[in-house]
């Protein structure tokens, strides 16, 4: 490849990526648009924030349960507790905190929510106790909740909103029925008591799918979804009390985090332009592509929430990044040192520190993985900015820096040392 070409491919990479960052983290406004002016907010102000860094929501559930239920009070707040965390999980609230207080029959459920204004919000994304049915116009009750096999929100052919519902075997049959039974009727879709949705059955149905329509909005199926797939807790619940949680690390904990950040990669620049000359170049470039990638990743991945564990790992995973520059860096000295050309140093130090990278990433990545899987709140938000951070990181580490130091030693060909390469110069010894 020429010079020129080497050039003009860095300069459109460097182009894209400062239109990244800027898009990343500037907000500002823009003139002419649509015959008026718009505000620009950026991508990093609308990935979720949690509890500690932006505030939230509390509510006290009360439980309203029976007389019979009060000897197995345990199992019941237990699995009430594993549903709610469910379904936020399904709701993308990974970061919400869910805790029983009090004692015997007087227990509550406390449920802290991020980035929620009041109690109503609360009880749409947490629902009601879940129990699904399809009935009649007399109550009478056709299928229920465990006849559901799986379930998520979409839309329909006209573009509405919609929950798409997929029954068992033993549900098909049932829904088989109930829209024979009901030819010419209206069926009534509840969840937790609430219509939900009340089609008219115009003829039999023996599909094992079928659709609740009539809702308000996409989050409104989103929710039902989520309540559906989480399952039905076994008592009814009512608000006992709310109140507004301010963040718990100061509103200034994030802006001075980022500023932080910021002051941190500028001395990792630094430093490995210092010790690796033009190969720290590649790297500061393409740990500049690395985060701005996050940045825009953190923003589309529908499960983050940034609390100040989840940017303990995007820390951790910044610095296995370097790490893993440093690794490769040093494998091309000790083959440039040994003979090798620039090109085939390169190359040949690449693959010899892929394997020692991967081995050390995918420990890691399943690592997260199971934190993920198995814990909840603010280790699952640890856990999931970790995973994409490594896997993020692996792909610049691997195929980015790989296409810079190329790119940038095609510029100062016959430069090694600007490469930060040398050979060591072995003297003959004297009779």
């Amino acid at each position: 490849m020429s010079k020129l070409k080497s050039g003009i491919i860095l300069g459109i990479i460097v182009f894209f990526t400062a239109i990244l960052a800027v898009l990343d983290f500037a907000s500002f406004k823009i003139p002419f648009y649509k015959n008026g002016i718009y505000d620009y907010n950026s991508i990093g102000s609308t990935i979720g924030l949690g509890i500690d860094l932006k505030g939230g929501y509390a509510a006290v559930l009360t439980p309203k349960y029976t007389d019979e239920q009060e000897d197995d009070i345990d199992t019941l707040f237990e699995s009430a507790v594993d549903i709610l965390r469910a379904r936020l999980d399904n709701k993308g609230y990974t970061e919400a905190v869910i805790t029983i207080q009090g004692v015997g029959t007087g227990r509550e459920i406390r449920v802290e929510i991020p980035e929620v204004d009041n109690a109503d919000e609360i009880l749409k994304i947490i629902g009601s106790s879940g129990k699904l049915t399809f009935t009649d116009s007399a109550d009478a009750v056709y299928l229920e909740g465990s006849d559901i096999k799986d379930c998520a929100a979409g839309y329909d052919e006209n573009g509405q909103p919609v929950v798409l519902l997929e029954f068992t075997a033993q549900g098909t049959n049932k829904f088989s029925q109930a829209t024979k039974q009901l030819a010419g009727q209206t069926m009534y879709v509840k969840l937790g008591g609430e219509v939900i949705s009340s089609p008219t059955v115009n003829e039999q149905i023996t599909s094992d799918s079928a659709q609740i329509t009539g809702l308000e909005s996409i989050e409104a199926a989103e929710s039902i979804a989520a309540v559906i797939k989480a399952g039905k807790i076994d008592f009814e619940f009512e608000i006992g009390s709310s109140s507004k949680i301010s963040a718990t690390l100061g509103e200034n904990a994030l802006p001075a985090s980022v500023i932080a950040g910021g002051i941190a990669l500028v001395i990792i620049f630094a430093v490995m332009i210092f010790f690796y000359r033009g190969m720290g170049i590649a790297s500061s470039l393409a740990l500049t592509i690395y985060t701005v990638l996050m940045i825009l990743l953190l923003a589309l991945v529908p499960w983050v929430e940034l609390t100040l564990p989840g940017i303990a790992g995007i820390i951790l995973s910044i610095g296995m990044a370097v790490d893993a520059n440093v690794i490769i860096f040093e494998r091309i000295k000790e083959e440039y040192a040994s003979g090798k050309t620039v090109k085939s140093a390169i190359n040949t130090g690449f693959k010899r520190a892929f394997v020692t990278i991967f081995d050390s990433n995918i420990t890691t990545i399943l690592a997260s993985i199971v934190l993920w899987i198995l814990c909840p709140g603010s280790i699952k938000g640890f856990a999931i900015t970790l995973l994409i951070g490594i896997v993020l990181s692996m792909i610049t580490a691997v195929a980015v820096t790989r296409s810079l130091i190329k790119l940038i030693s095609n510029l100062c060909e016959g430069k090694s040392t600007f490469l930060g390469l040398k050979r060591e110069v072995v003297e003959d010894d004297e009779d």
